[in-house]
């Protein structure tokens, strides 16, 4: 992201709503910073080349917005939201909930690391996963970036694949260190306060989900890959949303990348990252444009 020379230096905001800065990865220091000191904060969308908004943070402000939609309702942008039955809490409120759409639950994950021949170097997003929908292969591509960055944390899960509550957990936390949906938007409906910030009806915000999925406040030492955290009780990440309006795709999302961890942890050998992967540029997916690893025995 060049500057001109004599420039002032881009604010944290400005980083955070500019997509040319996430082709160096998610600018995870400044949002660390804004959560401390403004936690909604003004995003002019200058960087973005898109109208201004209101950029939640933390983990407890885009908690109540998601399970607010009579105060925030969801604006297009670009998850599948609606009434979903699997991994939500009955809590009696919807009586009239439709029954989850069929989905494979045989995904053909052994068959997408065929494509992987011990040796060589393959690019994992643009030839493994290639034909899967773009949200997923993004889900798919962070889940095994996830163990190549913690390779002792693959070691542990390959000498523990037999424990099934360790490996549900660990695609949670892939999930959560990962969030491949970066932000949603939403619209406020009437006049309200988040964050102690007051906001009129009209205005746009953004909830950052993976601002809030990296909140030290709820998960501790949120860059770390810990396959145990919610074996241990954490707080559930906001991945998919939340509530009633969750993502309809989460339940797909988890099969896949649980028929991944499973494919991968039973193959001999480990994966390795060789070079440098290339990201996407945008501030709205979390994906890359290439990245390549290799097996070795």
């Amino acid at each position: 992201m060049p500057q001109r020379r004599g420039a002032l230096p881009i604010t944290d905001a400005g980083v955070v709503d500019c997509a040319d800065a996430y082709a160096r990865g998610v600018p995870f220091d400044r949002l660390e910073r804004l959560r401390a000191k403004t936690p909604v904060v003004w995003l002019d969308g200058r960087m973005a080349d898109r109208p201004g908004s209101w950029g939640v943070l933390r983990y407890a402000d885009v908690h109540h917005a998601l399970t607010h939609p009579e105060l925030f309702a969801p604006q297009g942008d670009g998850m599948l939201h609606g009434p979903i039955t699997a991994d939500l809490p009955d809590t009696g409120a919807v009586p009239d909930r439709p029954a989850p759409a069929p989905i494979d639950m045989d995904p053909p994950a052994r068959a997408m690391l065929a494509r992987v021949p011990y040796g060589e170097t393959v690019d994992f997003a643009g030839e493994v996963v290639r034909d899967l929908p773009e949200t997923l292969r993004n889900t798919l591509a962070g889940g095994l970036f996830a163990l190549l960055r913690h390779p002792s944390q693959y070691v542990r899960l390959q000498e523990a694949r037999w424990d099934e509550r360790l490996l549900d957990a660990a695609v949670e936390e892939m999930l959560r260190w990962w969030t491949p949906v970066l932000q949603v938007w939403r619209i406020v409906q009437r006049d309200t306060v988040i964050g102690g910030v007051p906001l009129l009806a009209g205005e746009r915000v953004t909830l950052w989900l993976v601002s809030a999925n990296h909140d030290e406040d709820v998960f501790p030492d949120p860059g770390q890959f810990l396959p145990d955290r919610f074996v241990r009780g954490a707080r559930s990440h906001l991945c998919f949303g939340f509530g009633f309006r969750a993502c309809l795709g989460a339940r797909l999302a988890r099969v896949q990348l649980r028929a991944l961890l499973d494919a991968l942890l039973e193959r001999p050998g480990l994966p390795q990252i060789v070079g440098e992967p290339v990201m996407l540029r945008s501030n709205a997916r979390h994906g890359f444009e290439r990245l390549p690893v290799r097996w070795t025995r």
